[in-house]
């Protein structure tokens, strides 16, 4: 669950120029429809997700990766005996993540992912194990883990099922944002007078209790991601409204695709 662009960027004078609420469930829906095809048409994901993902081992050293923010400790398995036990742990010493200086959970910028994992070399372990989905990696997925500090909670989140966040006098934060609170993502679908209504647990994350006072932070996005999604967001409403010019489809539009060149790469499958 992510949107790459706000409901209150979309509203604002300088875009939609919307005062009401009536409409703003579709236009978020509409947001994130946008934010997938983002995805789709860049190949790879600029969120953050939690997974334990398989790849077919290729008897060499080094295996490429759909974009990898973090590996979990004891995340990296393999299927040595070819019975589907993966009973082959790996230690960090064991591997290296590449590019060497990729750095994506630096909160920079300049930050991106790894893409390939390689044998350390030195030890025991000389090559992946050919075959079959015998590799297995748990941790982190997309372009970057890259987050603001946004406030604390003035409230406990008392169970999984709570709905509700509570942060009075906090301004920076709208529906469409996806929080981090603890290891739990939360997707906000409103935001009024310091209440947010959330989904719990999204993008592969476990819901669980909070105590008040925890930390709230807001994951960020490469600017040229958010104002594409911005740009064919606004697009597709006013040609739905029937004040746009101009047709949708399934890529977006040309100013959106000129942000979007230098993040597109080549249809490897998206992470």
């Amino acid at each position: 669950m992510n949107t790459y662009v706000t409901l209150e960027a979309l509203k604002a004078p300088s875009a939609l120029d919307i005062t009401g609420t009536g409409d703003d469930r579709r236009l978020l829906a509409m947001a994130e429809g946008v934010s997938r095809l983002i995805d789709r048409y860049c190949n790879r994901r600029f969120y953050v997700a939690r997974a334990t993902r398989r790849f077919d081992g290729n008897g060499a050293p080094r295996l490429l990766l759909p974009d990898l923010v973090r590996v979990d400790e004891g995340g990296v398995r393999t299927d040595d005996a070819g019975d589907g036990s993966f009973g082959t742990t790996w230690d960090a010493a064991d591997y290296v993540l590449l590019p060497m200086n990729a750095d994506p959970e630096g909160g920079g910028a300049a930050a991106r992912p790894y893409t390939s994992i390689e044998v350390a070399g030195g030890g025991a372990k000389r090559a992946w194990p050919a075959g079959r989905g015998t590799v297995r990696i748990a941790g982190e997925w997309g372009w970057q883990r890259r987050v603001r500090y946004e406030g604390r909670t003035t409230g406990a989140v008392a169970d999984a099922s709570a709905g509700e966040v509570k942060m009075p006098g906090v301004s920076g934060v709208s529906a469409g944002h996806t929080l981090l609170i603890g290891a739990e993502q939360l997707f906000v679908r409103e935001s009024a007078d310091g209440t947010l209504k959330v989904d719990r647990g999204v993008n592969g994350t476990a819901a669980s209790a909070h105590d008040a006072g925890a930390a709230v932070y807001v994951f960020e996005y490469p600017a040229p991601v958010v104002e594409a999604a911005l740009l064919h967001t606004a697009r597709l409403w006013r040609l739905a409204s029937g004040t746009g010019d101009s047709e949708g489809g399934e890529a977006p539009d040309p100013g959106a695709r000129a942000m979007l060149g230098s993040y597109r790469k080549p249809a490897l499958g998206v992470g």
